[in-house]
């Protein structure tokens, strides 16, 4: 079980989101939770970042939801974004990863 996610920036905030999404990354890492993955990518687009998370279950989900550094990402996020973030759920079907 996964989530595709989609940032719309406002115009100048693309090294504020690297930046949050760096930090988010860090900060997950640094609460050793386990049981979900969660990567960011930039496009080509300085207005448009994309996020891939995956789940082992939905408690992996929850730990993810509740965990200091997205409560932390999420608080700050307002001034960048010109609309909430967009998730669709999405499922593996493959992939070179374990």
């Amino acid at each position: 079980m996964g989530l595709l996610v989609e940032y719309s920036l406002a115009e100048g905030q693309s090294e504020a989101q690297t930046a949050a999404l760096k930090d988010l990354v860090s900060g997950l890492k640094a609460e050793g939770l386990e049981g979900f993955s969660y990567t960011g990518y930039a496009t080509d687009d300085p207005t448009r970042f994309i996020g891939v998370l995956e789940f082992d279950d939905e408690a992996a989900k929850q730990r993810f939801l509740d965990s200091r550094a997205f409560a932390a990402y999420r608080d700050g996020a307002g001034p960048r974004f010109t609309a909430p973030p967009k998730t669709t759920p999405i499922t593996r079907v493959a992939s070179t990863l374990a």
